[in-house]
């Protein structure tokens, strides 16, 4: 499995690939991160 990991990484294409995939998975956790600590901030009780 690291053998395929390395490969990948080696290849300038699919490390693009690799790269593209962890910025928007990132973009898209911070997106639902933020939403979920924002439903918290509306709905909580004071």
């Amino acid at each position: 499995m690291m053998d395929f990991a390395l490969l990948l990484l080696q290849s300038e294409s699919s490390g693009t690939g690799i790269f593209r995939f962890f910025a928007a998975f990132l973009l898209i956790a911070t997106v639902f991160t933020g939403a979920l600590g924002f439903t918290y901030w509306i709905s909580k009780d004071e």
